[in-house]
């Protein structure tokens, strides 16, 4: 299986001379990315190739820009009228034609350094600088990069960059920033015997083995649910009839801003948490146990619920599920621990002691996430019960008009909670859990 990261570098401060020659390249670029992105969306032309035959020899009459700039600009053009027409089609694009707010250079092998990559020089202070060369209108020049630890990290471990390569102007700093793709291939591990389950929910993680249950509260649900507000009250404050026209300038950058900062704290968190799961089924030897859920589950889910039915749905939608089992499953296949995706429906709801099926709890145990078998008289919690069920512990068949088994044993023998939100180091206390264990 091949992964891929995407590296950013940021340049020093570039010269003047440096800064124009990238800039006019920039400009005709920007012009030419316009004209050909409306052009394929009128035309529904989604083939790059098409529309490079269509109009080379005219951009190459009214540009003087490198030969190689013409064939990068028609695949940005034709992957927006794409992702444009996708839109459309489903009925969500605001806009008639696409608006081109932010533009990068795309530059392919032969404009820019990439048989030579990488390149350093050594600074006085001892410092390394990333060289990369770039084809302008004026010739070549050298433009210098600050290389990071997760550069050098990824260098190391034999991650290979790929061809293509992005840039973008920072005219205030009068800076570049340059986008790097690196690949790699991992073997796929085969499933091992033991299994580490694990269940996301809006406000906890809950894993554990057949000897273990884990719990961290993590507030995904109390994030969104705040941030909403502050989206709220953003619409509100700024965005004078929002609902009909264009938001103002001001609001866009308040509702731009506040929406990544609670993606920067949902992502921060979960691939933390990712890394620490991992790691622990590495330790154990056990492979990781995923639900296999369904990209619109927030809405499958949200349709049996009436009440508050709006603001559930945007909480499911934006604890990042999908996105936490991407962290999961990429970080596993790096450390070479194999994961299995299985179907969670009524995982919840099925006893691990007795194998009551369909067991719906009242409104009094859903508030406090407690299950509890009507026929065995098992309790535990709720996400506790579906780790459990996850493992496959016990059978699933219908067992409800059968008499309870009493000796049965639950595996619980460690619960720990953690808050993610308050407590940086909270993450630690998993593995000092398995050492008191």
């Amino acid at each position: 299986m091949k992964l891929t990261r995407t590296i950013v570098l940021e340049s020093l401060p570039l010269t003047k001379r440096k800064f124009e020659a990238i800039r006019e390249v920039y400009d005709d670029y920007s012009e030419i990315l316009g004209f050909l992105t409306d052009y394929a969306v009128e035309n529904r032309v989604k083939s790059h190739l098409k529309l490079r035959k269509l109009f080379y020899e005219k951009l190459k009459e009214e540009h003087n820009l490198p030969t190689h700039y013409y064939y990068t600009v028609c695949q940005d053009a034709v992957t927006r009228a794409k992702s444009f027409l996708e839109l459309k089609k489903k009925g969500k694009a605001k806009t008639e034609k696409p608006v081109i707010r932010n533009v990068s250079l795309w530059l392919d092998d032969v404009l820019w350094d990439y048989k030579r990559f990488p390149q350093f020089n050594t600074l006085k202070n001892g410092k390394k600088i990333l060289i990369i060369g770039l084809t302008t209108k004026r010739g070549r020049i050298k433009l210098p990069l600050k290389p990071h630890k997760l550069f050098f990290k990824y260098l190391n471990e034999g991650w290979k960059v790929k061809a293509g390569a992005k840039l973008r102007l920072v005219e205030k700093e009068r800076k570049i920033i340059a986008y790097f793709v690196f690949e790699k291939e991992f073997d796929e591990h085969e499933v091992t015997g033991g299994f580490l389950s694990v269940d996301y929910n809006a406000d906890n993680v809950s894993f554990g083995t057949q000897e273990f249950l884990i719990q961290i509260r993590t507030d995904f649900g109390k994030l969104t649910r705040f941030y909403s507000d502050v989206r709220k009250r953003i619409q509100e404050t700024h965005l004078i009839g929002w609902k009909r026209k264009l938001p103002s300038g001001r609001g866009r950058k308040l509702l731009k801003k506040f929406g990544r900062r609670k993606r920067n704290k949902r992502v921060d968190l979960q691939r933390k948490l990712a890394k620490r799961i991992v790691e622990l089924a590495k330790k154990l030897n056990a492979t990781v146990v995923l639900e296999d859920v369904p990209k619109n589950f927030n809405q499958k889910i949200v349709r049996k619920r009436k009440k508050n039915e709006k603001r559930l749905r945007d909480t499911l939608h934006n604890i990042g599920m999908n996105g936490f089992q991407k962290f999961v499953l990429e970080t596993a296949i790096e450390f070479g621990v194999p994961v299995v995706f299985v179907n969670p429906a009524y995982f919840s709801q099925v006893c691990p002691r007795c194998g009551a099926f369909r067991i719906k709890p009242d409104d009094d145990a859903l508030r406090r996430r407690v299950f509890e078998c009507p026929l065995c008289g098992f309790s535990l919690d709720r996400d506790f019960v579906a780790v459990l069920n996850l493992l496959g512990l016990f059978p699933f068949s219908l067992k409800a008009n059968e008499p309870p088994v009493e000796d049965s044993v639950s595996p619980v023998t460690l619960v720990v909670e953690a808050n993610l939100l308050h407590h940086k180091n909270s993450l630690v206390v998993i593995s000092q859990g398995l050492q008191q264990k």
